[in-house]
This record gives structure tokens, C-alpha cells and sequence, in this order.
């Protein structure tokens, strides 16, 4: 049995992070035209995904508009959300 990385309320919930973080990475790509890889890395190194790694923050419930809206916020892209 595969033990999953993310856990709330004693939950696995591993695989509803890996969906937020896709369809985040989509959005990215999206509005900004950044290509999947450069989009990943540039989610992948913010603030905004440290957050949702955090289980307890409650963000990975969040809609992946809500979540990508707070990127763009932290980014400073303002005129995107």
C-alpha cells in the first residue's frame, strides 16, 4: 500500500492537491502564455503553492480559481485576476 503525501483530519488527500496543482498550472498557462514547464517551475517556487502544500491552511479546498487568483495577487499581476 502507497502512503500518501498530504493528510487532513487523517484523510489522504494527496490526490486533491495534485488536481488543484494541475489545474492551477492550466490557468497559469492560460493567462499568461507560459509554456507547461515554465509555468510549473514558476508555481512551484511561489508563495502560493508553499500555502497549499500546507494541509492546515485549508487553500487545497479552495477552488482553482480562488487558488490561481492568489498566485497572480502574489505575482503582481493584477490586470489577470
Amino acid at each position: 500500500m502507497i502512503e500518501g503525501k498530504y493528510f487532513f483530519n487523517g484523510k489522504d488527500i494527496t490526490m486533491n492537491i495534485c488536481i488543484q496543482i494541475r489545474d492551477v498550472i492550466d490557468i497559469i498557462q492560460e493567462k499568461t502564455g507560459m509554456n507547461f514547464p515554465d509555468a510549473t517551475v514558476a508555481f512551484y517556487h511561489s508563495k502560493t503553492y508553499e500555502v497549499l502544500q500546507n494541509t492546515e491552511s485549508a487553500l487545497w479546498a479552495e477552488n482553482a480559481d480562488y487558488i490561481a487568483d492568489r498566485y497572480f495577487e502574489e505575482m503582481g499581476y493584477e490586470n489577470i485576476i
